[in-house]
């Protein structure tokens, strides 16, 4: 690492808001969110912001096969392993602008602070953005995390296709980020990704910064359920198999599932597509999305036994064929330690508050825990408001995060 002193490196807050406000152009909604989804014109549009940026730094960019895009800032040792940063650039259909969006750009703060102060870092510093987080146009969520991490190959992946049948791979090919580098995880010593909280907890608090030590674990089910079409001006109500009241009932019951876990559980019906879905036609099949989360694997097997219990129920309660899929499970991840100390540490020597908390929101860090030492920092966003438009950070919450990734990576690197 250089002899320069941590404090010659300083975050430069009003170009950092202001990279944030450039780049939330791409996919702006009039409400003032992001409408940006994964493999998007608007997400190609907002890499491409983030790749010139990096370039100018004198980075150099590889693209994986799944579009994850890496920008590396060159250490001093070429034997060392580097030091990976990054988040995500896509969003919700009517999402907001840091969700991710913060982390990449923080990410790339640290790059041009370590530019402009000329100092050297005995491993090189890669920024990753991440492809298809979010999950909200092509499942499953984490998408090219869990690629990069091994779980997946890149065919499986790439034949994806969204509500429109296109597939992610011809998507990629479209904005520029169908790529064809080999970015593997043994070329990293580990991965800090810091984000905005997406809860209430630290502003209810007045705290700055928070020290994340795990992710609590996540359940989806696609649920299937078929009944019988017919008109509705005919069909006598008593035989009816309306596939929509069938499915009204099992959402009750999900949300009693997750009642039932109090303080802790999480249970949600967040995507439903009723067929034929016309007004005088009574619903023949719904297909709707079941999420459950909490910190306890135990706790999330008795909340799946309780949903494979009531769709047994709705099915002989309506006459209505019932079938379940999991698309998702996602163990609890507990985050490195040493790494959790470090952030607490640099957060008490940049004279920021903190505490250390779980996160209750699935990120990109789960996937790379797997494969390195892993561990986030969190920063405050309005009133816990997230995945809307309305979400909101201030630019002192930015920089003081951006300050805490700074010092730890830089202890970190003089590891």
């Amino acid at each position: 690492m250089s002899d320069k002193k941590l404090d010659s490196i300083n975050i430069d807050s009003d170009r950092l808001w202001k990279s944030l406000t450039e780049i939330s152009v791409f996919g702006a909604t009039p409400a003032g969110g992001l409408n940006r989804l994964a493999a998007s014109k608007e997400d190609g549009q907002a890499r491409d912001y983030v790749v010139a940026a990096a370039r100018e730094l004198g980075c150099t960019v590889r693209i994986d096969a799944l579009g994850n895009t890496f920008m590396r800032r060159a250490g001093t040792d070429a034997n060392a392993k580097a030091i990976l940063i990054g988040s995500h650039l896509d969003s919700q259909p009517l999402g907001g602008k840091y969700d991710g969006i913060y982390g990449v750009m923080a990410g790339l703060e640290l790059l041009r602070a370590l530019h402009e102060s000329e100092t050297e870092t005995k491993h090189a510093i890669e920024l990753a953005v991440w492809t298809n987080e979010e999950g909200a146009r092509f499942a499953p969520a984490m998408m090219g995390a869990a690629y990069f991490a091994g779980k997946f190959s890149a065919a499986e992946l790439l034949s994806r296709v969204d509500a429109q049948g296109e597939k992610l791979g011809d998507s990629l090919a479209e904005i520029g980020y169908a790529g064809t580098d080999i970015v593997s995880p043994v070329e990293h010593k580990a991965y800090l990704e810091i984000h905005i909280e997406q809860g209430p907890i630290l502003q209810d608090e007045n705290l700055q910064i928070g020290v994340v030590t795990l992710v609590q674990g996540m359940r989806w089910f696609r649920i299937g359920i078929s009944g019988q079409s017919g008109h509705t001006g005919t069909y006598p109500m008593e035989t009816r198999r309306d596939a929509l009241v069938a499915a009204s009932h099992l959402i009750k019951a999900v949300q009693q599932i997750g009642l039932a876990q109090p303080l802790t559980g999480r249970a949600t019906v967040g995507h439903i597509v009723v067929t034929p879905n016309s007004p005088n036609v009574i619903p023949g099949h719904v297909e709707l999305m079941v999420e459950f989360r909490n910190p306890k694997g135990a706790v999330l097997d008795v909340m799946t036994a309780s949903l494979n219990q009531a769709l047994k129920e709705t099915a002989a309660k309506y006459g209505v064929e019932v079938v379940s899929k999991q698309e998702l499970d996602s163990a609890t991840i507990d985050f490195t330690s040493e790494l959790i100390d470090l952030v607490e540490q640099a957060a008490s020597a940049c004279g920021k508050t903190s505490k250390r908390m779980i996160s209750g929101a699935g990120h990109d860090a789960c996937q790379l825990s797997a494969v390195m030492p892993t561990t986030m920092i969190f920063i405050p966003c309005d009133k816990g408001i997230s995945h809307a438009e309305n979400e909101a950070i201030t630019q002192d919450w930015a920089a003081d995060g951006a300050a805490v990734l700074v010092e730890t990576v830089l202890a970190f690197d003089s590891k």
